[in-house]
């Protein structure tokens, strides 16, 4: 019972901020420069260092980045390269994210934002992906989703590592033809 309240308001708040949304990015596009929004369960030091370094990558490209990472619990001591919410950053009840950092983040407008949690499906990072002003969001599949966020959907498969799953990805967004109309 408990857990259905905390659903209906969790998607009251997020079906209220999608009709606020407004996308002002003129959108992803292959052969130029992007503004890349990067959400991640920076739980796992492993994960942590593959996705910096796909950021770094991406500025190296002439990209610009944003990172924000999500940890389900408290935050370790370690100083890490993006920014950080944690579990007690979200709201008591519905469990919506409800942090400077997480504000400051959905009122970006990315042209392309990608959710790299492929491990776990994280209800505040599917949060900010639904309500962030980015142009085009990108993320994984999960078989138990009914709705999701997402302009494109990246199957991580059952063994896939998040390495695998970037370089898939990447591929497949170079694949992707936009034509201005």
């Amino acid at each position: 019972m408990l857990a259905s309240l905390r659903t209906y308001f969790f998607e009251k708040e997020k079906k209220k901020r999608i009709g606020e949304r407004r996308v002002q990015s003129p959108g992803f596009r292959r052969n130029r420069k992007n503004h890349y929004g990067l959400l991640v369960d920076a739980s796992n030091p492993d994960d942590r260092a593959i996705i910096t370094a796909f950021g770094e990558e991406l500025r190296r490209e002439g990209n610009r980045v944003k990172i924000l990472g999500y940890v389900d619990g408290k935050i370790e001591t370690l100083a890490l390269s993006f920014d950080v919410f944690t579990s007690l950053d979200l709201a008591k009840f519905s469990k919506v994210p409800n942090s400077p950092k997480v504000e400051t983040f959905i009122n970006q407008t990315f042209d392309i934002l990608i959710n790299l949690s492929i491990k776990e499906n994280h209800k505040a990072l599917e949060y900010i992906s639904a309500v962030s002003k980015a142009a085009f969001r990108v993320g994984p599949w999960y078989e138990q989703q009914n709705q999701n966020p997402y302009d494109l959907c990246v199957d991580a498969g059952k063994t896939g590592s998040l390495k695998e799953w970037i370089n898939e990805l990447m591929r497949t967004l170079q694949k992707i033809d936009y034509t201005d109309k």
